[in-house]
């Protein structure tokens, strides 16, 4: 991992971490508060970073199967406002309609974010387990830490 200048980009890094946890960890309290503020440039850099960890378990899962059944669970920890797209939109990747650039492409900022992040944490899901898939992004959490990038925010 390269080294980080700009504060922004570690703000999102952590809050993309945090919410594909939250997601994992089935807490809609931290899902709703890891985006709580954010303007619209801070929340691009945040799904950014959720697209480029998106991608990376893509990599080293191939294509995974992602169950109807598991999306609209997770998908209902989405804040209600962003719930329907969200799973409308991992729906469609689910079922090979659309790639997920495609599905997320016409959906609002918000909605994309959590769209790309629940189908992170599907894929982790059905891949690994839920606590395999804790583990993995808590190793992540203590890496980034070990690094130099302690979470620029208080734990809710």
């Amino acid at each position: 991992m390269a080294e980080f200048d700009d504060p922004w980009l570690v703000d999102a890094m952590w809050r993309a971490t945090d919410l594909t946890r939250a997601y994992l960890s089935q807490n809609r309290a931290h899902v709703e508060t890891c985006l709580a503020g954010l303007d619209a440039g801070r929340m691009e850099r945040v799904l950014a970073w959720l697209v480029l960890d998106h991608d990376e378990l893509f990599e080293r899962l191939g294509e995974p199967s992602m169950a109807v059944r598991e999306i609209d669970a997770v998908a209902a920890l989405s804040p209600m406002e962003n719930e329907f797209a969200t799973t409308s939109a991992v729906r469609r990747v689910a079922l090979r309609e659309k790639g997920l650039t495609a599905a997320v492409g016409d959906l609002a900022l918000p909605d994309q974010v959590h769209a790309v992040s629940v189908c992170t944490a599907v894929m982790a899901l059905q891949a690994h387990g839920r606590v395999r898939a804790l583990e993995e992004v808590d190793a992540k959490a203590v890496e980034y830490e070990r690094m130099g990038y302690p979470r620029p925010y208080p734990v809710t």
